[in-house]
């Protein structure tokens, strides 16, 4: 296990873990901020031009250029007035290559305080006696990461293998469900991140229409590996049981800082099938690959 790895993942935490502080300062790089703001282009502000307590980190570059420069030196309460050209290749085709004009209010500005890495940090974490300890542990945690990587791939290049050989016709109605599961977790990857879903095919300039175009071949190569892998259980009668289910969920709700909100959100009997069919599919996954050894 290289070092490189083990203190990237113990400056993760270390960052992860920093305590955000209200500062009555200048904003510099690296400050979280909340700031008003609008955008006019040649005195008429621009759709979706105005934002109140928009939060942002100096030095992402997740604005336009130039834009963050802007707000370093503001302290909360500032005000300021600027304008900037959009470069020619930007994403937003409504404003590229224009000049625009910006107002800013400065409402909130903090500072990120990172612990150090040593004994004390290691045993703010929990279990661990001091970071030796800590560092043994992620050692082992990456190296348990990696394996189920590796197992994870030959496993996938068993099945897609499997399902290039099969000569079984995909019905259309299971190449179009499985489109709309794609899209379905492309739309919660999007969420979590925090945009929304329509002004980010905006942003790509593409349509929905032009990405399920785009996803087609992969779509059917997923239907065909469902296929086969519902055709390889009924086959084997490989079933899951309802206390199988009902730990998997328990293990993946741990993983959520809310379960209470996020039960609300869930369809219970959606989210079990759900972990059905993934259960199941392991049990295909690891037939496979124990046969595959075999041979």
């Amino acid at each position: 296990m290289q070092k490189e790895e083990i203190d990237k993942s113990l400056d993760y935490l270390r960052q992860s873990r920093a305590k955000i502080i209200t500062v009555n300062k200048p904003a510099e790089k690296g400050n979280r901020v909340e700031i008003d703001f609008e955008i006019c282009q040649a005195g008429v502000r621009i759709e979706d031009g105005t934002s109140k307590n928009h939060p942002l980190i100096l030095g992402e570059g997740r604005f336009l250029p130039g834009f963050e420069r802007e707000l370093e030196g503001m302290k909360a309460g500032e005000e300021k007035e600027f304008s900037l050209k959009a470069p020619e290749n930007w994403s937003d085709k409504r404003i590229a290559d224009k000049n625009l004009d910006f107002k800013v209010k400065m409402n909130l500005v903090q500072q990120r305080e990172v612990a150090e890495l040593n004994d004390e940090f290691a045993k703010s974490l929990g279990h661990f006696e001091s970071l030796d300890v800590l560092r043994k542990s992620i050692e082992q945690g990456l190296f348990e990461e990696k394996q189920i990587k590796e197992n994870q791939r030959i496993r996938i290049e068993l099945i897609e293998k499997v399902a290039e050989d099969s000569k079984m016709e995909v019905p259309s109605s299971l190449i179009e469900q499985e489109m709309e599961r794609m899209l379905a977790e492309f739309k919660f990857s999007i969420s979590n991140l925090g945009l929304d879903f329509d002004r980010y095919l905006k942003e790509i300039n593409k349509t929905l229409e032009e990405i399920k175009k785009d996803w087609r071949s992969q779509t059917e190569k997923r239907a065909r590996i469902a296929l086969c892998l519902r055709a390889i259980a009924d086959k084997e009668n490989i079933e899951v049981s309802e206390e199988e289910i009902s730990e998997r969920i328990n293990q993946d709700f741990k993983n959520y800082p809310n379960i209470e909100e996020m039960e609300k959100n869930i369809d219970p009997q959606s989210l079990r099938e759900y972990t059905k069919e993934v259960l199941r599919n392991e049990k295909v996954l690891g037939l496979i690959e124990k046969e595959a050894q075999i041979i």
